[in-house]
């Protein structure tokens, strides 16, 4: 009797432990990312009355006789499933649709987790809501927008309304028509527009004069002059001829300039420019010679930015141009169960979860990240209280076998009066 009251008490102890989970499930709902656990038991070592013994010639070989000394938790594993998006509206609310979790670091210890509930600091570090943790990813170069996912991960820094930038001009298309039908000597004078590498605008004025025609092929021949004001006020930054086929097309296709201005700024000189010129026709019409295109950018700060699919936070600035600022990793794990919780929704490494294995979100099985979304809890409350019934009526019955074994020995007790 004692021996099963004994087993009573290792079933109330088991249906304890798993209410206490069932109750953490409940009670974690509506918690950001929230993975519900799940009590397994197993039963308790068995006490051995008698040994097997193997068959003879004579007689059958008989089973062991074990007597069972209750139950005992066996495992508290967690549901890894992915929680249904939840829309915020805020931009740096995020969600891993898949597999992968965020890093975050307090400069000390490094830490995961699925919960995006992300915002920017007073330095314009993205951080955890809740606790202030860095998250990690990969910034871009300053000057180029160039990221290398493969590098040491680093705090993320996003100086909305602080970060400057310009655009040297290299490239300007100049096209349109050149009336061939013009007289020889008249002329025709547009503007261009360039920016230095500090993106201070600087004026080009390209004049086309029209010469004679080629006298051994009769094609058209126009002269031109490129001048810079803040180069030189009287004399060209480059001249020469510019020849047309017999159909009209430009049979110069670029103009080189090197630009050195008599003024020094602090940008960076000769400023080097190409004049793509292949797109100047000389037909017989009206004049549409014009800059097409100019590939330099005046200066610009940050305005806002975005966060794309793959993790890439991209910034918009105000003279129209957009660059990549950084990129977010995502962890992945062997064994993400493994993970130990260390609470405020984080995670870290133990020797049975693996390594973390860092990279760009969508590449080697790691999930794409949606902004404006945050993953909601996975329990299901209509399975936990099927549980806890289950629980209850287990730990109800294992009660009854305590009182049940009480009321045998007191039975004993009282034979004999």
């Amino acid at each position: 009797m004692i021996q099963a009251m004994y087993s009573g008490i290792a079933g109330l102890k088991a249906f304890k432990s798993s209410l206490d989970v069932i109750g953490n499930n409940i009670a974690n709902v509506n918690t950001v990312a929230y993975k519900a656990g799940r009590v397994t038991f197993k039963e308790a070592l068995s006490q051995t009355l008698a040994g097997a013994t193997s068959p003879s010639e004579s007689r059958g070989g008989t089973n062991p006789i074990q007597l069972g000394l209750g139950v005992v938790v066996g495992a508290i594993d967690n549901n890894m499933m992915g929680g249904s998006p939840t829309s915020t509206g805020r931009q740096t609310d995020l969600m891993i649709e898949g597999g992968g979790y965020f890093v975050l670091s307090d400069g000390v210890s490094t830490v995961y987790s699925r919960d995006g509930a992300f915002s920017l600091d007073a330095s314009n570090n993205l951080v955890s809501s809740s606790t202030g943790l860095k998250v990690l990813g990969w910034q871009a170069d300053s000057m180029t927008g160039a990221l290398d996912s493969s590098g040491q991960v680093t705090g993320i820094n996003i100086p909305v309304g602080l970060l400057s930038t310009a655009r040297a001009t290299s490239e300007v298309d100049i096209g349109g028509n050149l009336n061939n039908s013009a007289s020889i000597g008249d002329t025709r004078t547009i503007e261009s527009q360039v920016y230095d590498s500090l993106g201070v605008l600087h004026k080009l004025t390209i004049k086309f004069t029209k010469a004679s025609n080629d006298p051994v092929t009769h094609e058209p021949i126009w002269n031109y002059e490129v001048g810079c004001p803040d180069v030189s006020a009287t004399d060209p930054v480059a001249s020469g001829a510019m020849n047309f086929d017999s159909n009209g097309h430009s049979k110069v296709a670029s103009i080189d300039l090197a630009l050195t201005f008599a003024v020094p700024n602090g940008s960076v000189v000769p400023l080097v420019i190409k004049l793509n010129t292949g797109g100047i026709s000389s037909i017989s019409g009206d004049y549409t010679i014009s800059q097409r295109h100019n590939d330099g950018l005046a200066l610009g700060t940050l305005e806002s930015y975005t966060i794309g699919r793959d993790g890439i936070i991209t910034g918009t600035f105000t003279n129209g141009s957009t660059r990549a600022l950084a990129q977010i990793a995502i962890a992945q794990f062997t064994n993400p169960a493994g993970l130990s919780k260390r609470g405020n929704n984080m995670l870290t490494e133990t020797p049975n979860s693996g390594s973390a294995q860092l990279g760009a979100a969508g590449l080697g099985g790691r999930g794409l990240i949606s902004s404006g979304f945050l993953e909601s809890s996975n329990v299901d409350l209509a399975q936990e209280f099927a549980s806890m019934i289950i629980a209850q009526r287990g730990f109800q019955a294992n009660s009854r076998i305590i009182t049940a074994s009480d009321e045998i020995l007191q039975d004993l007790v009282t034979m004999k009066r």
